[in-house]
């Protein structure tokens, strides 16, 4: 039960992570958004690839003992599927972060630490 196909031209659903840091620390939680065309409806997420049914929120909060580490799709009313985002927990006590977006060959890469 993927996202239904839209007419040619349709965008992606643009799916966020909130704060856009990875891997994630395992005390912390993240909050996922999905923007779409505003079309009205509920919206679809996918952890892995199955459909998560109880979930219709345009955002969802994620930790370790909530939904927790996976990819991450969601298909907002009016739109295609987003591209996947991947979270990871880390119980690690120093964590090198990275930004949980698609990255092109020449891009500028920010870095954070945190212990």
């Amino acid at each position: 039960a993927w996202c239904p196909r839209h007419p040619a031209g349709s965008q992606p659903s643009q799916l966020t992570l909130d704060p856009p840091w990875t891997p994630v620390f395992t005390s912390e939680k993240v909050m996922l958004r999905c923007q779409g065309s505003g079309a009205p409806g509920p919206t679809k997420w996918y952890i892995g690839q199955r459909l998560q049914q109880q979930i219709t929120s345009n955002y969802i909060y994620v930790s370790k003992n909530y939904l927790g580490s996976g990819s991450y799709r969601c298909c907002s009313p009016g739109a295609e599927l987003s591209p996947p985002i991947t979270l990871r927990f880390s119980d690690e006590w120093l964590v090198l972060q990275v930004p949980a977006r698609v990255l092109l060959e020449g891009d500028t890469v920010p870095l954070r630490c945190r212990a």
